[in-house]
């Protein structure tokens, strides 16, 4: 029976129906907020809050009454208003492993045997199945994405697939195993699964068996009109007409009209602000509106939602000013106007350029929300840097403005010229004509990254082009239109796309050479204008792009008389990728230690693709727990003159603040500070908080914690305080300002070694003597920048009180040891008082490492304060302000060289900034002097690493902290030193790399020499990868092409890593099954999977058959279980714990082994009776003893069910050893934008012998993928003004897609079975970072290529990120190519 609709919110949710009253509605919750804190369902994850990472995207179905069935979309439920869902279906994760079982439909024997697998939905089972998940947190996430594409097309093609993957972030998989699982399910699938060695059934699964009915209830559902308030927002739904929405725009002038509301991921509510903190950003006037402004959250929001309006949905055919187009209604969304104009193609020029632009913008899930009317009024209004705006704007878009006075069309130019919207009135159509077929209309981007990224520049252009009915050449242009967006400093009002009127009067007329510089000319002159003047991020970018889409353009529509070498790059790159990528993985590996080193899939990987594993913000809320939100102080190296606090403590849920008062002067490190250097400095500690007096060390810096009734009123209430400042300084930012300030803390006496030195044989007296010898020297600098951990799963502390001023502490920590002697020593109570645990992590590569503590501290002192449980999750935005990332660094080298190649002698000084303390900035000093000579063999070295300050957060950890800086560095020198020589790169690798010899091996201070198998790789590999061939290949291709170049590298890879300390807990039940505590933390890993292969392996001696994998869990790691561990990280976290572990099963089995004894007895005696009594089982053999039957006899026994099981890290326990690598990139760059694309890459890395190779081969990806991120594109920017971090979140911060891994990437473990490690294994989580050094050294040589063909062949290094802004500076050559000045054929 259809639902009238009411003043209720009404919804579906995983197949029930939902009513709130009016009453209990709250406008400003979110989906998320709804699902995860008010009807538990935790599945869904929150990860950035901007609808920029997909953790939190779920589906939304309606019921299509022209159509007679439901239509599905995917959005972000952290951007939704759970009140904009009314008369909607909705569905999670959860709903997918319930579906129909839940009603128990279809309960025939095929189903009755799919819930004994636990109900798990097929694309559930089959992305755990093919290992396409690491820690699980951004699973839920992929896994409705996958859902909402194949209920959207169930026929899809496996391109359609990977296309779906857009806004979606993964940090632990490298994205293979995701897109084959999704590939899985296409039509065309050839996907071979790496666990099972088959392929999967091609072709969508069941969905009738398996997916909920939409609702019967809301099938005929009819919003209605509704208003719900709370707090001063509003949420205002008219009637469905326009005559409604014009009322409520009269009732409500100052209200927000809105579709999905998607903005809101950009444009978030800021925070109170003082005066003082403005001062040197805007002018004072400025400061004192800003000061005197009220903070969003106590402003009165309305917003009026018009999504469900029929004439604002509409879309037809229609005349506008006399031409034809499809006038799309104001509410439609931009997934629909792609739709739509890709269905009516053929009517239009522009209208498959238009289609191919917007597949780059935002991502499938915004999209599918998102309104093609809101983006316009965002472009209006706000200066938001639009790609419609522009592309609209090129293809002659007209807006149609509609109030109670009529409708009034205005072409775009006109309604963007005003950055206010008249009163009462709304967009309410967007049209686009038909151009015809002389018409060509071409649109351009290049962006940070290809997609879910805002443009550095967009452009779009339009002209009607007479041809030579004979050669079929452009001549001339007529109806020109060139438009431009992002000339402008976006983000401020009155910035927005523009049409350049003086290129257009230029191109007007014959299409000449001449024509074609006089563009170019008067171009500049509006570019120099625009960009030079309005400032802003990216300027080198901004100012040379619009000269390049020009040029693109031009060629696009000269393509038939265009200079051959020039004709490739008429069109660009594919950067959005419309092939399909493609994989191979070889491993083999013996099984004498069975179930260790099978490719096992986690048996947790259900859980975690159901949503049911429980994550830290996951577990369930103690009554009465306080939600806290930290207090920032956003003016970093400025003095803290006074906290304004009176607005939150006023404001709704507030209910306590913690600060400096209540904490005094305590330090949250776990490292051993505080350190005796200068005060000038930096801080001497860590402190948990800061006061009225300090010094702010880094923008970010909590001065207390708001606690309230809910997270969302902690974190507005914060959002209230302002902070006074005085003696405001310029913040130190970089590592070279640091070192020019002298902000470099004494070497000598200190606790740490914060300033290495690592020196063998003589090099100085060889580079001094170097003439003399014949020996070329060459000389330079290369600058390594931060990267951001951008772990999935942000920062998370829970303290529960206990009895005796205990506390217990769920910790998203890698170290919950070390958080527990800082915590104790904060609370003033023992180590025994307080238990961290943790569970699982959604990632952490070292962030987790040192932060945590000041987070558990936190609420550990307020928990004491306040006497109840106290929550803390940190905002995507918090988190990355205070958690530093990699290392910032910056090194000199100067080497000496044979003219053969071979390096002699190097010199090498390196400084790194360590941020405001010296936190964990020793150990990259160390790791990166360590591991400066690589695979190479360099007998004369000398190399130094120096700390100094900075006012930025204290230095953590980041995946192969030094290691990975190292290998840049060392990678350079040898570029650098085949440039001085004249010898090829790839020769002088291969000439310097170590020997199979044992002096090379001692003089280079390695660790063991029967397990180097470097040299020995690169060989097998150069004839394996066709080195040689694809190199000549590429030359090729370089020649012919004067503007895309390939560029291809291989490098060779050495990782030097310790096993630290590591205890274990083995307790056997008398059931047989096994639960182990260790002392290392599941974050992504794999670790567990390893233990329990290994548990199941030791075990299993007893009787000679391992024990069943699903019989092995694991509980939480908890301090007070295993007291002695250290962090978990540097690759061996898994090693630690399978060994300890295995000495825990060792002990048991000894115990047990009387036990097998006695029953075997017992069983000799029973079948000796039964021949005795000629009873008819007397010929029987023996029933084998079982392990269960083994662990009930020692229950009933009494014998001791538990075992503990350590690695020391000393003595006989002492295990350092290196892992090998080699790896080949081939890459392709568009010289002109300075994108690209890699085309393959190879890895080969020496395993030793896998524990379990899927989940290796998944590490080597996932590691690979971060460090493509760190090579090209993950560029953390900072304001040199305040000390902000401006890249914090997903806006400006773009960690490595789907879209950017190799198309092709072919991975193999090697066997190398030297005895002496953990059953024989390796390390995998780090190592194959450093072999990411391939595709920035590929990008190099392209580069290089593309130099020498505009005639220049000047040596320059390469600084990391290698973003396509710095590509673009050292591709400055290439846009002054003699070819370009005349690029048309005479």
């Amino acid at each position: 029976e259809a639902m009238a609709s009411s003043g209720s919110l009404v919804f579906g949710l995983n197949g029930t129906v939902v009513t709130i009253p009016a009453s209990q509605v709250d406008p400003a919750v979110t989906l998320l907020d709804y699902l995860r804190n008010t009807v538990g369902l935790t599945g869904t994850k929150y990860g950035c809050g901007e609808g920029g990472c997909g953790a939190c995207a779920v589906a939304l179905s309606r019921w299509d009454g022209a159509s007679n069935k439901e239509v599905f979309r995917s959005i972000n439920s952290c951007l939704a208003p759970l009140v904009s869902v009314h008369g909607w279906a909705i569905t999670t994760v959860e709903g997918l492993r319930m579906g129909k079982q839940k009603s128990g439909d279809g309960a025939d024997e095929a189903n009755v045997k799919e819930a004994a697998d636990g109900n798990f939905h097929p694309i559930q089972k089959r992305i755990a199945q093919m290992n396409g998940l690491q820690c699980g947190y951004c699973t839920p996430g992929m896994v409705m994405t996958m859902y909402a594409a194949l209920k959207k097309n169930p026929t899809a093609t496996m391109q359609e697939m990977e296309a779906q993957f857009d806004g979606n972030i993964c940090r632990c998989t490298g994205y293979r195993p995701i897109l084959d699982t999704a590939k899985s399910f296409a039509t065309d699938s050839d996907v071979k699964d790496m666990v099972c060695m088959r392929n999967h059934t091609k072709g969508c699964y069941d969905q009738k068996k398996w997916d909920i009915d939409f609702p019967d209830q809301l099938k005929n559902f009819t919003p209605g009109p509704l208003k719900f308030s709370r707090h001063g927002t509003t949420w205002v739904k008219p009637a469905g007409t326009l005559e409604a929405v014009y009322d409520a725009l009269k009732q409500y002038p100052s209200s927000l009209p809105v579709v999905g509301r998607t903005s809101v991921g950009i444009y978030k509510p800021q925070p109170k602000k003082h005066a003082s903190e403005l001062k040197g950003i805007v002018s004072e006037q400025k400061a004192k509106e800003e000061t005197e402004k009220k903070a969003d959250d106590s402003a009165n929001l309305i917003y009026l939602d018009i999504s469900d309006v029929p004439a604002l949905t509409e879309v037809k055919e229609a005349k506008v000013n006399g031409k034809s187009g499809v006038l799309f209604g104001a509410a439609c969304t931009i997934e629909t106007v792609m739709q739509t104009l890709k269905s009516m193609n053929q009517k239009s020029t522009s209208f498959t350029p238009l289609v191919d632009h917007m597949a780059k913008v935002a991502n499938h899930h915004v999209r599918g929300a998102g309104s093609v009317a809101g983006n316009l009024v965002l472009a209006k209004t706000k200066g938001f840097l639009s790609d419609l705006a522009t592309i609209f704007l090129g293809a002659g878009c007209v807006v149609r403005m509609g109030s109670k006075a009529g409708s009034k069309d205005e072409t775009m130019e006109s309604f963007l010229s005003s950055d206010v919207m008249p009163s009462g009135s709304i967009v309410t159509g967007v049209f686009l004509p038909f151009l015809g077929e002389k018409s060509r209309f071409m649109s351009y981007r290049t962006a940070i990254r290809p997609v879910n990224s805002h443009a550095i520049i967009n452009a779009a252009f339009s002209a009607t082009v007479e041809i030579d009915a004979k050669t079929g050449a452009a001549t001339s242009l007529s109806d020109v239109v060139v438009a431009f967006g992002g000339l402008m400093n976006h983000h401020q009002k009155g910035a927005h796309a523009i049409r350049v009127e003086t290129v257009e009067k230029a191109l007007t007329g014959p299409l000449t050479n001449d024509s074609f510089a006089k563009a170019r000319a008067a171009l500049k002159l509006v570019v120099d204008k625009e960009v030079s003047t309005g400032g802003g991020l990216r300027l080198e970018a901004r100012m040379a792009l619009p000269d390049v889409f020009l040029v693109r353009y031009l060629m696009s529509i000269s393509d038939k008389n265009l200079d051959a070498s020039l004709s490739s790059a008429a069109s660009g790159l594919d950067v959005v990728r419309k092939t399909v990528t493609k994989s191979t993985h070889h491993f083999e590996f013996p099984d004498d230690h069975a179930p260790v080193s099978l490719p096992i899939s986690k048996p947790t990987g259900k859980l975690l693709a159901s949503g049911s594993a429980k994550f830290g913000a996951d577990v369930r809320i103690v009554a009465g727990t306080l939600f806290a939100a930290i207090i920032p102080a956003r003016r970093a190296a400025a003095t803290i003159k006074k906290i304004h606090l009176d607005l939150a403590l006023k404001a709704p849920g507030v209910k306590g603040v913690l600060t400096k008062e209540d904490v005094g002067v305590k330090s949250y490190s776990c490292l051993g500070e505080p350190y005796p250097y200068p005060k000038e400095l930096g801080y001497a500690g860590t402190p948990v908080v800061i006061g009225e007096g300090d010094v702010v060390p880094f923008e970010g810096m909590g001065v207390g914690l708001i606690l309230a009734t809910s997270r969302r009123q902690a974190e507005a209430a914060s959002r209230l305080v302002s902070i006074e400042y005085e003696n405001l300084t310029k913040p130190i930012v970089d590592v070279k300002s640091a070192v020019k300030a002298g902000r470099i803390p004494p070497g000598k006496g200190m606790p740490l070694p914060i300033e290495m030195e690592k020196k063998q044989g003589d090099a100085m007296a060889i580079i001094s003597t170097a003439s003399d010898n014949d020996l070329v020297v060459a000389k330079g600098e290369v600058s390594i920048g931060d990267q951001k951990h951008f772990y999935m799963e942000p920062c998370f502390a829970y303290a529960i009180p206990d009895e005796e001023q205990g506390l217990k502490l769920i910790l998203s920590a890698q170290w919950p040891n070390g958080q527990n002697q800082v915590l104790s020593s904060v609370l003033g109570v023992g180590y025994n008082m307080v238990n961290i645990v943790t569970k699982r992590l959604g990632g952490a590569f070292g962030g987790k490492c040192l932060m945590p503590a000041m987070y558990g501290s936190l609420v550990g002192l307020a928990s004491k304060k306040y006497g109840v449980p106290v929550r803390l999750f940190l905002d995507r935005n918090t988190d990355m302000r205070q958690v530093a990332g990699r290392a910032q660094m910056f090194g000199n080298y100067e080497v000496a060289a044979e003219k053969s190649g071979k390096i002699r002698a190097l010199k090498f000084d390196n400084m790194l900034t360590c941020g405001s303390a010296v936190a964990f900035g020793w150990f990259c000093n160390m790791t990166v002097t360590n591991a400066l000579s690589s695979a190479y063999f360099l007998p004369d070295m000398v190399a130094t690493s120096k700390l100094c300050f900075s006012d930025q957060p204290p230095q953590n950890v980041c995946r192969g902290p030094g290691d990975i800086q190292a290998a840049v560095y060392m990678e350079s020198i040898i570029d650098h030193v085949a440039y001085a020589t004249g010898v090829p790169a790839h020769e002088v690798r291969r000439m310097n790399m170590i020997e199979q010899d044992e002096k090379a091996i001692e003089a280079a201070k390695l660790t063991e020499l029967d397990g180097y198998t470097a040299k020995k790789m690169w060989d097998e590999m150069e004839v394996k990868w066709d080195f040689k061939a694809r190199k000549e290949e590429v030359d090729a291709f370089n020649a012919k092409n004067a503007l895309r170049k390939k560029g291809i590298c291989m490098v060779p890879m050495r990782y030097s890593v310790n096993i630290w300390k590591r205890s274990a807990l083995v307790n056997l039940y008398p059931d047989g099954s096994v639960l182990v505590t260790h002392g290392a933390i599941d974050m992504g890993q794999g670790i567990n999977i390893k233990v329990a292969q290994v548990v199941a392996h030791a075990l299993g001696q007893l009787t000679g058959e391992p024990l069943d994998i699903d019989d092995i869990k694991f509980a939480a790691t908890q301090s007070h279980v295993t007291p002695a561990a250290t962090f978990t990280g540097g690759s061996t976290g898994s090693e630690g714990a399978c060994e300890a572990s295995r000495r825990a099963c060792e002990i048991l089995v000894q115990r047990m082994q009387p036990i097998l004894k006695d029953l075997e007895r017992k069983a000799n005696e029973s079948k000796m009776k039964e021949k005795e009594d000629n009873a008819a089982t007397a010929a029987d053999p023996i029933a084998p003893i079982t392990f269960k039957q083994i662990a009930a006899a020692a229950d009933g026994a009494n014998m001791h069910m538990s075992a503990t099981g350590h690695w020391a890290d000393a003595g006989e326990d002492k295990a350092t050893y290196n892992c090998w690598g080699v790896a080949c990139s081939e890459v392709e760059l568009d010289a002109l934008t300075g994108e690209v694309v890699i085309l393959r890459s190879d890895l080969a890395y020496d395993a030793a012998k896998s524990l379990n190779p899927a989940i290796d081969i998944g590490q080597a990806e996932g590691c690979f993928a971060m460090g493509i991120g760190m090579m090209l594109q993950e560029e953390v920017l900072l304001d040199s003004t305040s000390g902000e971090l401006i890249s914090n979140g997903t806006w400006e911060y773009k960690p490595t897609l789907a879209i950017n891994i190799p198309r092709v990437l072919n991975i193999e473990l090697l066997k190398n079975n030297k005895a002496g490690r953990v059953l024989s294994s390796k390390a995998s989580g780090e190592p194959p970072l450093c072999m990411t050094t391939s595709v920035l050294f590929a990008v190099k040589a392209a580069i290089t290529a593309a130099r020498a063909d505009a005639g220049n062949t000047d040596f320059f290094i390469v600084s990391t990120p290698l973003t396509v802004t710095k590509r673009l500076a050292l591709l400055e050559p290439v846009r002054k190519h003699p070819k370009l000045t005349k690029p048309l054929a005479a």
